[in-house]
């Protein structure tokens, strides 16, 4: 339903008191005094990277990624990290908000355009509002995905197409004028310049802040590429800026990355960027600068790409003498593909020796790099076998800067800050982690066991990951009462209120 709020007084609303609360909704562990001076917090999240991208994860890779090497190097490298679901709206949704995605209105796949209803309640509390609060300047630079209210003519706004996998049924009536609602700014972040819906989905331009950047008077057709002989491959039509070019999308955000670390380093404030980039995401195309970097193909030399952008980043970091006091995490919101836009794989495992890929339950759907440099408090050149999801990082981070989570908050977010300074969390005191599939199919995970459901939620595939990483054995048959106790636990924190 539209709000009769304006937007910038929708930005002012208190966060509501959540309430209903059941025993499974996991809360931050008790706050602890953040390490002085304040650290400053990134978070960099590759789109549709695979746990076999990073050479630091898989050594045969086809991919050279010198600057994620170095994270591992000078850092944490997690082995057991994962994404809540294995497309990506509904991990940035839980990522931002630590909340499951499947307890939206969004229960499988993802929005096809960024003309949807926003996904992200703006009363609900998130990682940009919680450490604004705390005194960070926030940021959120990259892809969103989560939905706008974009205005329509004649009044009210857009709302675009639903489900349309071809790219076709692009949307025309849409006033671009006016400001655009729903979005960084209106949920916790001082600073915005985003990729509406992913290089791929319609419309095709920036938005900073609540404005649309360029001409957007440019109507784009599905599977049209913005240069020949470069992918057009799963482009939906839509409206495209005058002068847009696929290619520059990846240094662009890049830039303003560096600017926003740049401003906010001068300032000696605190800041939280949360940089979310196009790569590797199909159609790719990467700049002139990548083609060619690595041995897997166009989708291989984003990879390069993103880890280019990293590396720009890391560089800008010691530039301005502020590496020791930042928290850098790299990591991806699904696995990857298995093949690139050729067609072909080129001999390289995108997500390893995993089982699976994109979209599904299989570890290669959601099992992703996870990568921590911390000076003075992350051990280097480590790794860390603690089971971490992406929608811990609300509790975490609340933990780090030594503050609470309000009631209601972050209900499936656990506190992982001790597995970040390098302790081996116990998987078997860890609270039971959901697993959700771009079709809407459930898993959960508790300790080493996975037990998988299909679309009825009937158990189908019980594996131990320990003994059988690669899910080929089912003991379903040989432990009927672990199942039966696993599938109650799936269905309390499915019908949990939060």
């Amino acid at each position: 339903m539209n709000s009769p709020w304006p937007h910038r007084l929708r930005a002012l609303l208190p966060i509501v008191i959540l309430s209903g609360l059941q025993s499974v909704v996991l809360t931050a562990a008790p706050a602890t005094r953040p390490s002085s001076p304040t650290p400053n917090i990134i978070v960099l999240l590759a789109d549709d990277m695979g746990y076999g991208d990073p050479r630091c994860y898989n050594p045969a890779s086809k991919i050279p990624t010198p600057n994620m090497d170095r994270m591992a190097a000078e850092g944490l490298r997690f082995t057991d990290a994962h994404t809540p679901a294995a497309v990506c709206t509904p991990t940035r949704y839980g990522t931002l908000t630590g909340r499951y995605s499947w307890r939206t209105r969004l229960k499988n796949m993802v929005l096809w355009s960024e003309y949807e209803e926003p996904l992200i309640d703006p009363q609900r509390e998130t990682i940009a509002r919680l450490l604004q609060r705390t005194g960070y300047r926030t940021a959120a630079i990259g892809k969103w995905h989560l939905g706008l209210n974009f205005a329509q003519p004649g009044g009210g706004f857009v709302r675009g197409k639903t489900n349309h996998m071809n790219g076709a049924g692009g949307t025309r009536a849409v006033d671009l004028a006016q400001p655009i609602q729903g979005g960084p700014l209106e949920l916790g972040f001082n600073e915005s310049f985003i990729l509406p819906g992913g290089i791929n989905l319609e419309p095709h331009f920036y938005i900073e802040g609540d404005r649309a950047v360029g001409k957007p008077t440019v109507w784009r057709a599905a599977a049209a590429p913005t240069r020949p002989g470069t992918s057009g491959l799963e482009v939906h039509e839509g409206w495209m800026a005058e002068g847009w070019s696929d290619e520059d999308v990846g240094p662009t955000l890049t830039e303003k990355a560096l600017r926003f670390i740049t401003a906010h380093a001068a300032a000696r404030t605190p800041f939280f960027l949360y940089f979310a980039s196009q790569a590797p995401h199909r159609n790719c195309t990467p700049p002139a600068f990548a083609r060619g970097k690595s041995q897997a193909g166009v989708r291989g030399d984003m990879v390069y790409e993103f880890d280019w952008s990293l590396g720009r980043i890391l560089a800008k970091l010691d530039e301005l003498g502020i590496a020791e006091n930042t928290i850098v995490i790299v990591t991806s919101d699904n696995g990857a593909v298995p093949k690139s836009d050729e067609g072909d794989d080129f001999g390289h495992k995108s997500n390893g020796e995993l089982r699976g890929s994109k979209g599904g339950l299989f570890e290669g759907g959601h099992r992703v790099p996870f990568l921590v440099r911390w000076p003075g408090q992350a051990p280097a050149g480590r790794t860390n076998g603690s089971l971490v999801v992406l929608t811990d990082l609300m509790a975490t981070l609340a933990s780090l800067v030594g503050t609470s989570l309000p009631p209601g908050a972050g209900p499936d977010s656990f506190n992982v800050l001790p597995a970040l300074r390098g302790e081996t969390m116990d998987a078997s005191a860890r609270p039971a982690v959901v697993l959700h599939s771009g079709s809407g199919l459930f898993a959960i995970r508790r300790g080493p066991w996975k037990l998988s459901f299909d679309a009825k939620m009937k158990p189908v595939q019980l594996v131990h990951l320990d003994r059988d990483p690669q899910e080929a054995t089912n003991e379903i048959a040989r432990e009927p009462a672990l199942v039966a106790q696993l599938q109650a636990e799936l269905e309390r924190i499915r019908n949990a209120k939060s």
